[in-house]
């Protein structure tokens, strides 16, 4: 009777987030906006910032020359803008980050009023993108203590995968914090790296030692219960129905914040829709920012929707699908003998 119950429930719930899977459903299928290419006055802005950068990376200020040039490349992705600011980069030890520009302005499409000039800073991108690469450092980190599949990494704070740091991953010069982490415990290191430098870096966990049980002398050897405990027999059954709560929770998790995320995009689309930058799915370049927040809430909803749907249906079979717990568990003591169970 409480299976057939607990499944009329789950249905039910189903049954509720109907209406937000459908939601999904339309965010998904409809095609993602584009803002249009920049117009002349974000070029001629991008032109403005991108020459003071210059000047700046030419009277040794590579701080300035760095910001200007970053902001001049967001607005306008041409190949010389891409060239100076990895050059500037460079000069204040963002090598790996100058490395992804000019491998990026090396595949920009060239404009055709400025070709030759583009052209150029292509070929010079992809020079200096080949002195540089060898004068990049590495970090490679070895586990002692535990599972390299069980453990989570970060460098200087942040997520990497475990496969990087076992080949090797590129990182700027000097000092970084390298941290793993297993459960609740957790290794760290510190390694300070110079060009061109490959260094490992080791991570130790402490393995638990068991308890030292303390022999009296004149005592009675204390024999260990070699019985199951009372609940090894129900074991299995309070897994996997403990899991699959976990799983519906969760499941009714993703489906609420992919149902509130559709709702809020579904208001964005209807703003969008009714701005009058914004004809036949395309948006003027000053609508980029409610273009971007439009598809990612699109992009959150449909993940939330789907993944929590898919969660909630396995919830609920493991939950149902569960074993019946026994009644009754016999069990064996240091001092008695008895049976424990609910009646």
């Amino acid at each position: 009777m409480s299976r057939t119950l607990g499944l009329a429930q789950n249905l039910d719930m189903f049954a509720r987030f109907g209406v937000w899977l459908l939601s999904a459903a339309v965010l998904l299928s409809a095609p993602p906006l584009l803002a249009q290419a920049a117009d002349e006055s974000t070029r001629t802005a991008a032109r403005a910032l991108g020459s003071a950068g210059v000047e700046a990376y030419q009277a040794n200020d590579f701080a300035t020359a760095t910001d200007k040039l970053e902001k001049a490349y967001a607005l306008l992705h041409a190949p010389s803008l891409g060239l100076w600011s990895g050059r500037a980069l460079v000069k204040v030890g963002k090598w790996v980050e100058a490395a992804e520009r000019f491998l990026e302005a090396t595949s920009l499409q060239v404009p055709t009023g400025e070709y030759a000039v583009q052209k150029q800073a292509q070929s010079d991108a992809a020079a200096e993108l080949t002195a540089l690469k060898p004068r990049i450092p590495s970090l490679v980190v070895k586990v002692e203590g535990a599972a390299l599949a069980d453990c989570s990494f970060t460098v200087d704070g942040q997520p990497v995968p475990s496969s990087l740091l076992v080949a090797g991953r590129l990182v700027n010069p000097g000092a970084h914090v390298v941290e793993a982490r297993r459960g609740n415990d957790q290794a760290r290191a510190e390694a300070d790296v110079t060009e061109g430098e490959r260094k490992t870096v080791v991570l130790s966990f402490n393995s638990a030692l068991p308890p030292v049980v303390p022999i009296v002398p004149g005592a009675a050897p204390v024999h260990e219960n070699l019985s199951p405990p009372p609940q090894a027999a129900s074991a299995p059954s309070s897994a996997q129905r403990t899991w699959g709560w976990v799983a519906v929770g969760a499941g009714g998790v993703g489906l609420l914040v992919g149902g509130v995320t559709g709702i809020v995009a579904l208001g964005k689309k209807s703003d969008i829709d009714s701005n009058p930058n914004c004809q036949n799915n395309r948006c003027a370049p000053s609508e980029s920012g409610a273009v971007d927040s439009y598809n990612s809430l699109r992009t959150v909803s449909s993940v939330g929707l789907f993944a929590g749907g898919g969660l909630a249906v396995l919830g609920a079979v493991l939950v149902l699908t569960a074993p019946s717990r026994p009644s009754t568990q016999a069990f064996i003591g240091l001092r008695s003998v008895g049976l424990r169970g609910s009646f």
